[in-house]
C-alpha cells in the first residue's frame, strides 16, 4: 500500500476510533481463511507513555491448522506516518509502550498448514493511544 494511502486510511480509522468512544473491544480481522483476534490491554485504550500489552487471544482457521510453534508469526506496530516502532516475532502477548497520543497500526502475519501446504495470512488493526 502506498504511504500516502496508508496515512489516509490510518487518519480515517483514528477519527472513527475517537468518535466511537469506549464501546469497542477486541478487534477481529480475517485474511486467507484465518481470523485473528487482537486486544490491547488495558481496555483497548492504551495510555501513551505507559506499558501496554498487545494480546492475541484467538486465531481461528476456516480450514487448516494453526500452531504458535510453526506459524512463524510476526508482529509490527507503526505510527500514522508509517514509521515502524516494533517489528519481530509474535507471541500470544507482547509488551509495548505507545510513545504518544496518536493512531497506530498493528500488523500480524503468519502461516497455517492447509492440506499439506503452507498458506500465509496478514491482518492489520488500528488502535489509538490516549
Amino acid at each position: 500500500m502506498p504511504i500516502g494511502r496508508l496515512r489516509a486510511v490510518l487518519a480515517a480509522v483514528a477519527v472513527a476510533l475517537v468518535c466511537a468512544g469506549g464501546a469497542y473491544a477486541h478487534q477481529i480481522a480475517t485474511n486467507n481463511g484465518v481470523s485473528v483476534t487482537v486486544h490491547v490491554a488495558p481496555n483497548d485504550e492504551p495510555v501513551a507513555g505507559e506499558p501496554a500489552q498487545i494480546l492475541v487471544p484467538r486465531i481461528k482457521t476456516r480450514t487448516g491448522k494453526f500452531s504458535w510453534v510453526t506459524c512463524k508469526c510476526t508482529l509490527a506496530v507503526s505510527d500514522s506516518s508509517g514509521k515502524v516502532l516494533l517489528s519481530g516475532p509474535a507471541t500470544p502477548h507482547t509488551d509495548f509502550t505507545f510513545p504518544e497520543q496518536a493512531a497506530y497500526q498493528i500488523d500480524f502475519a503468519g502461516r497455517v498448514l492447509r492440506k499439506g501446504k503452507w498458506a500465509t495470512f496478514k491482518v492489520s488493526f488500528a488502535i489509538r493511544a490516549f
